[in-house]
């Protein structure tokens, strides 16, 4: 039961996060691309031993590469009682957060199916192997890795730029 409001408190944040004009932090904008870098070489190095998998890693990231090029051509900037506010296109932004939600629930559906059969719990390189066998969610993961980082490495260097331009303004 706890799981359960646990795993929906991350996924109200996730949705509410994704959805509208977010406040520019450039560290927060830093250590979620540094996450997110990290999680992507975690996953690589594991691809190494189902080299089929780095084809859907390929896949992933030119249609991440694809979300990221929509995604920077549809951002918008504000500058709010001296805060900047950005976003994306609304239309990308359900596309990730719809990408996001339909993996994380496919995933723990089969999880729940697995622990059901074995009676027991998995211990976590029976679930990496499971993970890495199924190529739809390596594309989906790279697809979400990709247009991350990209997006806030796209942010933190304009957010960089309209604070240059607003530290400007305030000093004219």
């Amino acid at each position: 039961m706890y799981v359960v409001l646990i795993v929906g408190f991350f996924l109200y944040r996730r949705i509410r996060r994704s959805i509208g004009f977010q406040p520019y932090k450039a560290k927060r904008l830093i250590a979620r691309t540094l996450i997110f870098s990290l999680l992507a070489l975690l996953l690589i190095a594991g691809c190494v031993n189902h080299p089929i998998s780095f084809v859907y890693t390929l896949i992933g990231i030119a249609l991440g590469g694809i979300l990221l090029f929509y995604g920077i051509r549809h951002s918008t900037f504000e500058l709010r009682s001296g805060i900047i506010y950005y976003r994306t296109s609304i239309w990308v932004e359900s596309l990730v957060l719809l990408l996001f939600l339909s993996r994380f629930i496919f995933r723990f559906l089969i999880l729940i199916q697995i622990m059901g059969q074995q009676k027991n719990s998995l211990n976590s390189s029976q679930y990496s192997q499971h993970f890495m066998k199924d190529p739809l969610t390596i594309a989906v993961f790279f697809i979400l890795v990709v247009y991350y980082i990209g997006f806030y490495l796209f942010v933190y260097k304009k957010g960089k730029i309209k604070n240059q331009e607003n530290k400007t303004t305030l000093i004219s």
